[in-house]
């Protein structure tokens, strides 16, 4: 649960974001009807048990906000304060998405890892802007920041998420404490540029 306030997060992040992060999948009953209590927690305690300091619980699979704020209620339970967990805001609109991480939040979250929709097709880095903006005004929590070119932002700037671009929204959006910078990829020239210019911010 995150414990810091929202212009705390940059520095809090300096601080604590270390280590390794896994990825939690939501268990689920024989029959996919229900999520499986017994599974997460059995999943959550295996992730602490091989050392990570914070694993992502993934919402890209069959669950609803409210199931996911559950999942969070359990994982969290579970954890206690000996590992953090990311929300995933990878829900199908920008709505949806601030409505689950407010569930989440209040379930024991501690950070977001944000991606965008499939069917969010921007036109201009300015929607890219508004839609990031929208949201991480719209959570107290820690925001990382993903470009990568599964969103296919590179029809707009070669970089997908350009280096003047990222400036910009770091400096509106004071809850980004991290990038996760797998623009380009599979060559490391994003993530070179990205830690070049903003590795003594986030």
């Amino acid at each position: 649960m995150a414990n810091y306030k929202k212009h705390e997060a940059r520095q809090w992040a300096r601080e604590h974001l270390t280590g390794c992060s896994s990825v939690t999948i939501p268990s689920y009953s024989a029959d996919l009807t229900r999520l499986n209590e017994r599974g997460i927690r059995h999943d959550v305690q295996r992730v602490i048990d091989s050392g990570f300091s914070y694993t992502l619980l993934c919402t890209e699979v069959a669950i609803t906000p409210e199931e996911n704020a559950q999942f969070t209620s359990w994982a969290r339970d579970t954890a206690g304060n000996r590992l953090g967990l990311f929300f995933h805001a990878a829900f199908g609109t920008l709505q949806e998405n601030i409505r689950a991480v407010k569930l989440a939040e209040a379930a024991g979250a501690d950070l977001v890892l944000l991606s965008y929709p499939p069917q969010f097709w921007p036109t201009s880095e300015q929607e890219i802007f508004d839609y990031t903006k929208t949201f991480c005004d719209a959570t107290d929590l820690g925001v990382m920041l993903f470009p990568i070119p599964l969103w296919g932002f590179e029809r707009i700037h070669p970089a997908g998420m350009s280096v003047a671009f990222v400036r910009r929204l770091l400096d509106a959006c004071p809850n980004i404490v991290a990038i996760k910078a797998e623009q380009g990829f599979p060559l490391v020239a994003g993530l070179c540029e990205m830690y070049h210019h903003f590795r003594d911010e986030v």
